[in-house]
């Protein structure tokens, strides 16, 4: 597999496992915590990773690779990892959160999730209004052609020209030849 910034096919190809496991990437420097609160040069080599992993995600975003929910969420796992296992180390903490994108973002992932799902459920009603209209329009169409068949049938052709005129007058044929609502 490619590094991290070489844009490699392999990358872009086998990056979707690896994903999950970009929030605890901060493990693998737990144990030099204490040097990066002490040394900005060594804490401002971790932000540089964590700038790039999170230049990355952008990357992958703007490819199509990942979407907005993914990239946010991977965000804010990451700070939430961040924030119980840094938690004696405001510099450590601070520096990447500041660099991963502030403050935890609660849940910019949650409300574009939330706004997408609303979003969804209006179009669904919108949709369903329609079929439920067309399915309505052909019952409705369906019923009167059956009513037209009976008379015609019974040569009434005066009262195909009244019902079709008349919805009192239709609704009593509609019941005289038992065709259902």
């Amino acid at each position: 597999m490619g590094n991290v910034g070489d844009g490699s096919r392999e990358l872009k190809d086998g990056i979707a496992p690896f994903l999950l496991l970009i929030p605890f990437y901060i493990f693998s420097h737990e144990t030099r915590f204490d040097e990066y609160e002490k040394d900005k040069a060594k804490l401002k080599n971790l932000q540089k990773e964590y700038g790039h992993v999170k230049d990355k995600l952008e990357e992958l975003l703007n490819e199509g690779a990942i979407s907005e929910y993914t990239r946010c969420t991977i965000i804010d796992m990451s700070n939430k990892v961040l924030e119980h296992i840094a938690v004696k180390y405001d510099s450590v903490r601070e520096g990447v959160k500041a660099v991963m994108g502030g403050k935890i973002l609660e849940y910019e992932a949650k409300t574009i999730k939330r706004e997408g799902v609303r979003e969804g459920i209006k179009e669904g009603i919108k949709e369903g209004i329609k079929e439920g209209i067309k399915e309505g329009i052909e019952q409705g169409e369906d019923k009167l052609s059956r009513l037209i068949a009976k008379l015609m049938e019974n040569n009434r052709p005066q009262d195909v020209i009244k019902a079709t005129q008349d919805k009192q007058f239709r609704n009593k044929l509609y019941e005289e030849y038992f065709i259902g609502k």
